[in-house]
């Protein structure tokens, strides 16, 4: 038999469990989630949870989003703001990439993207790019081009030993005293860079320069030998690139 304390207890657990769970008892409410899908109407769902999106205060939502997410007491939720961003924060530099070693290209003039100075960027961006390339040639010298998405828009700018340096007597040998070329080009263009007296001393080249995607994907130094040449070109140990978006 239920005695009235068990029974006043068992009324005060109910009334707890029904103002947790139920938003017209409990009142409004709020937490944060991650975005799982994005709807063309305008909601947002978070796990089982559907959301109305505040335009203003939420734009360009994406799946992977952190949010945050009230509800009113008729149960209701709306997303009323972003928290953290699935894509990469602006002005953050993606961590560097570099060249732990040597990379060596013989008898081919056919472009190839670096096996590591290569990253991936993200879809209606913005971003700004730089390498910083230790390069080195025989006669065939080297050349290089930007590998980016096929809708990327944007120009480089290229500093680096000009095509028509030689350099096999001091200070030429050096890369000093030395014919520079300086300019602004599409990501595409072919650069060539001259050369010092062996493909292992190296010149350093600088190229930076933005590119805007509509689609995301591969952004990389490709490079090979202007002409062919049993002589090596040589892209350097310590050459590096930073990508950094912007919008």
């Amino acid at each position: 038999m239920t005695s009235p304390q068990q029974l006043a207890a068992a009324i005060r657990g109910a009334a707890v469990t029904a103002g947790e769970t139920v938003p017209s008892v409990r009142g409004a409410d709020w937490r944060i989630g991650v975005v799982t899908a994005v709807a063309a109407d305008g909601t947002v769902s978070v796990g089982d949870v559907r959301a109305r999106r505040i335009d203003a205060a939420y734009p360009a939502p994406q799946v992977g989003d952190r949010i945050m997410l009230t509800q009113n007491s008729a149960g209701n939720w709306l997303a009323v703001g972003r928290t953290a961003s699935a894509a990469r924060a602006l002005g953050l530099p993606m961590p560097p990439r570099y060249k732990p070693d040597h990379t060596d290209r013989a008898s081919t003039t056919t472009f190839a993207d670096d096996p590591d100075l290569t990253t991936v960027l993200d879809a209606n961006s913005t971003y700004v790019i730089e390498f910083h390339l230790f390069v080195g040639g025989g006669p065939g010298l080297i050349k290089t081009q930007w590998t980016v998405p096929p809708d990327a828009v944007g120009l480089k700018g290229v500093q680096g030993p000009a095509s028509t340096v030689a350099g096999d007597s001091s200070p030429q040998s050096s890369a000093d005293n030395i014919t520079m070329r300086s300019g602004s080009h599409g990501h595409g263009t072919t650069i060539v860079y001259g050369r010092r007296n062996v493909y292992t001393n190296l010149a350093y080249a600088h190229e930076t320069g933005t590119v805007s995607t509509a689609t995301g994907g591969t952004c990389a130094i490709a490079w090979a030998q202007s002409t062919s040449s049993t002589t090596p070109a040589r892209m350097g140990l310590g050459s590096w690139m930073r990508a950094t978006r912007i919008s």
